[in-house]
């Protein structure tokens, strides 16, 4: 009986795990040391809501980071709900062509030599047949002005 009761535990535990598996975008990050993880997770969109929760504005992704022995040892992905912090101020970007926040992302990372993945979409408003962008990036807040197609019109810092 106890080594069913122990198989059981096992196996549950694994399922567990394979739910809340990292995103790709962050799971070759597991065993890195976590003084280099933190830069990586910031160039990649994540930024640090509280204790050991990051959230990525751009794709709606929040983890959970594990440490142990100064190395990330866990990275596990959590409903938006637990970054609620973040997302509540999140935009509602689902209308937003993907080409066009992609093309005004682009253009963002180059302006005045930002380091490139730090900018976050804070408004996104259609203005006929365009969409204007409004960016936060590490040192400005830009609004682009792009078609859906992804051909950016305009960029100007606020």
């Amino acid at each position: 009986m106890k080594r069913i009761v122990g198989l059981a535990a096992i196996f549950c535990s694994f399922s567990i795990f394979a739910f809340a598996a990292a995103p790709s975008d962050v799971a070759d990050l597991v065993g890195t040391r976590a003084t280099d993880a933190v830069s990586k997770m910031q160039a990649r969109g994540y930024r640090h809501v509280r204790s050991s929760t990051w959230w990525n504005a751009k794709t709606g992704t929040c983890v959970d980071v594990r440490a142990s022995f100064g190395r990330y040892s866990r990275i596990d992905q959590l409903k938006p709900s637990a970054c609620s912090e973040a997302s509540a101020g999140s935009p509602d970007l689902s209308n937003v062509p993907a080409r066009a926040l992609r093309a005004c992302s682009r253009r963002a990372d180059r302006y005045q030599s930002p380091r490139g993945g730090t900018n976050v979409v804070k408004a996104a408003e259609r203005t006929g047949p365009t969409w204007l962008l409004t960016i936060a990036t590490r040192h400005y807040t830009l609004e682009c002005t792009v078609t859906a197609s992804g051909r950016v019109i305009r960029m100007d810092a606020k």
